[in-house]
């Protein structure tokens, strides 16, 4: 294997300059590593070495300097003869990268995403997409990471607020910088005297009370509608419901047709082990809406709908309309997530049932717990009939609550 420095005369630029390039030759071919740095003529390089330009001694370092770390590199390797010479370039070529820390936000948020995207979900993916371009927005498409500091972070944040984004917005964008920092960090891209998110603390988004009083549950379940799709709209968020809160990408997927389900979830499936799966009972006041709509082939269908895309209409469009008949202007059909969860709680159920029961991973928390401690489907059952059948009542939450205390 031999690296040196050339120039390839017939690769002339347009300004009639010569770049100069590390050639490596190895396995008999050579492949060429083009440097940032140019000579007037091919003149300007004998035996290896520029001459005759003003800064020729500068130049002759930093290419010195350069060829060692490939040696270096090369030294490092114990089986270097299986390498193909392309092969070796490319690895050379990344390592440099690596070394110097020059790559730009862009880059790092490509190579990131290589690695992450198959774990993440698609509205993870998504955000974290949406925030790295309004990063460049503010930093430009060439910046590179290794120059971040506490000052961009903070001016960073401040663009944001005068974009007029709501603090909870602010904070997402700002841990997908985060994110990407501490990825390049972890992988070699970048080094910090000063850590570039040091003393900046991030918001963190507000909890939304989304969630359903007992009351305004029953009065969504029993209104009159006479607009077919305000009844659409208030069946599926009922679904949702009798459903443990499952989310409308889940109930589209799977079989419905059958006495339960068992399934992990759609939007966290990427990160969870293939036997954590949520099993449990279909319902009677799930099953009796799932009959006024599921098609011989098993499919829902409301209006001739039946894609997710569609029926996402129905709930963007039609289901604002139903909250001020219910009193309740924070309705969204994630509600239904968030009321059986708060339902179940004030139930005095155990939080690792409604984990289980609406398909999320359990809490840091409880995870030492896990090991030793499974639920299962009996015990999901139990769960969901106590949460079906205080709704089904007449009592108040106050009263439900009494009985279970006594």
């Amino acid at each position: 294997m031999n690296i040196r420095i050339v120039i390839l005369p017939l690769k002339v630029l347009a300004d009639g300059s010569h770049k100069l390039r590390i050639a490596v030759s190895h396995n008999s071919q050579t492949r060429y590593i083009p440097t940032r740095f140019t000579v007037p003529s091919p003149k300007n390089l004998k035996n290896g070495n520029v001459v005759g330009v003003p800064n020729a001694q500068y130049i002759n370092l930093q290419l010195r300097t350069r060829m060692n770390d490939f040696y270096k590199a090369c030294d490092e390797l114990e089986d270097i003869d299986y390498y193909t010479c392309a092969q070796l370039v490319n690895m050379l070529t990344k390592r440099q990268e690596q070394n110097t820390g020059l790559k730009t936000v862009e880059q790092i948020s490509e190579d990131m995403l290589a690695n992450r995207e198959h774990a993440w979900s698609k509205s993870t993916v998504a955000g974290f997409k949406q925030g790295i371009r309004r990063f460049i927005e503010y930093a430009g498409k060439d910046f590179v990471l290794c120059t971040l500091t506490h000052d961009n972070v903070v001016a960073y944040h401040k663009f944001l607020e005068k974009l007029g984004y709501s603090q909870t917005t602010v904070g997402m964008r700002m841990e997908s910088l985060k994110r990407l920092v501490k990825y390049a960090i972890r992988h070699g891209y970048v080094k910090y005297k000063v850590y570039p998110f040091l003393d900046y603390k991030t918001v963190k988004s507000a909890r939304r009370d989304i969630a359903l009083s007992l009351d305004q549950l029953r009065k969504m379940r029993d209104m009159e509608l006479t607009d077919k799709w305000e009844v659409y709209a208030r069946d599926l968020f009922m679904l949702s419901f009798y459903l443990c809160g499952m989310n409308l990408a889940d109930i589209l997927r799977l079989d419905l047709t059958k006495d339960s389900v068992s399934f992990i979830r759609q939007k966290t499936f990427k990160r969870r082990d293939a036997n954590d799966t949520t099993e449990f009972t279909i319902q009677p006041e799930a099953r009796a809406i799932l009959d006024k709509y599921l098609t011989a082939e098993g499919k829902l269908q409301f209006n001739n709908f039946t894609t997710e895309r569609s029926i996402q209409h129905i709930n963007a469009d039609h289901l604002k309309k139903l909250r001020a008949k219910i009193g309740f202007e924070k309705l969204i059909f994630y509600s239904a997530r968030k009321t059986f969860s708060q339902i179940a709680n004030e139930l005095m159920i155990k939080d690792s049932v409604i984990e289980y029961c609406i398909g999320d991973s359990p809490l840091p928390s409880n995870r030492a717990l896990s090991f030793y401690v499974r639920v299962n489907k009996r015990m999901a059952d139990k769960a969901i009939r106590r949460v079906f059948d205080a709704v089904a009542s007449d009592k108040s939450m106050e009263q439900l609550i009494s009985e279970l205390e006594a």
